[in-house]
């Protein structure tokens, strides 16, 4: 997280050495953990990218996915956002290594996901899921983990994006959220999962894209290329004012909670990825 959020700063599209230092960051955390790992590189307006990706597994006709991206908005730390979700993957690289897996589970860590890039097809997540259409790749599930960090017990510290949903939802920051578009069931699936083997309570909703914060992270390319994907995550600005500011540093995050919520993740694959092979 200290790595991330203070020596690779800035990590923006601007600063390609930190990104390149984030990336070989994590690309040795992967390597350790990982049965192969692969450097995906292309070029957005004459500047060379990289998602780092990590195979763990057996090859298998469905595969998991779970991405997190690893550059942050301009100049700032971007401890939440979203080194939070990168660390969050290096350790569940750690789970992935020491589990038994009848299905492969690829990680991924993805560029670009931060304005100017975002919703474009130079965004990380949009490359890498155009790979796996051009692949014939088939997923099972795409998890984003965006946000996983930021937690709070004050009461009212949670809003919300419509005055409905304080009806449904707590209205302390205290838990973690499982996002789905409408009619599918992952979303309450890994909400289980959490609920199940931690003690960190999760929720889960789905919702339409037209709500502001839904497809406000990386399965939004992976939604645009037809495959199922959830988003994890705080709830970012709904939540952790520190969002896209200076503040967002590593010393405001909740370890435990974090450590809880890839240890929901990592049994939520652990359980279900024999039944995709």
């Amino acid at each position: 997280m200290q790595f991330l959020s203070e020596t690779c700063l800035p990590r923006d599209h601007e600063n390609t050495l930190n990104l390149n230092k984030a990336a070989n960051y994590i690309e040795n955390a992967f390597s350790q953990s990982a049965d192969q790992v692969e450097l995906q590189t292309y070029v957005a307006n004459n500047y060379e990218y990289k998602n780092v990706i990590g195979f763990y597994g057996p090859e298998s006709d469905e595969v998991f996915i779970v991405g997190a991206h690893y550059d942050a908005f301009m100049d700032f730390p971007g401890a939440d956002d979203n080194a939070s979700g990168v660390a969050g993957l290096i350790e569940l690289g750690k789970l992935l290594s020491k589990a038994s897996l009848e299905s492969q589970i690829i990680l991924v860590a993805y560029t670009l996901e931060e304005p100017p890039y975002f919703r474009t097809e130079n965004m990380g997540s949009a490359v890498h899921a155009q790979s796996l259409i051009s692949n014939k790749v088939k997923v099972k599930l795409m998890i984003s983990l965006e946000m996983i960090g930021y937690f709070s017990e004050v009461e009212g510290s949670q809003e919300f994006p419509n005055p409905i949903m304080r009806l449904l939802y707590p209205d302390r920051g205290n838990y973690i959220a499982v996002v789905d578009q409408m009619f599918t069931n992952n979303a309450h699936s890994i909400k289980q999962a959490i609920n199940t083997y931690t003690d960190l309570p999760a929720y889960s909703i789905n919702a339409p894209k037209s709500i502001p914060g839904v497809d406000f992270s990386d399965h939004m390319s992976y939604w645009s290329n037809s495959y199922p994907a959830v988003m994890i995550t705080d709830t970012a600005f709904y939540r952790n004012k520190n969002y896209h500011t200076p503040e967002d540093t590593y010393d405001k995050l909740n370890y435990e909670k974090m450590s809880q919520v890839v240890y929901g993740v990592f049994k939520y694959l652990q359980d279900n990825t024999d039944k995709s092979s």
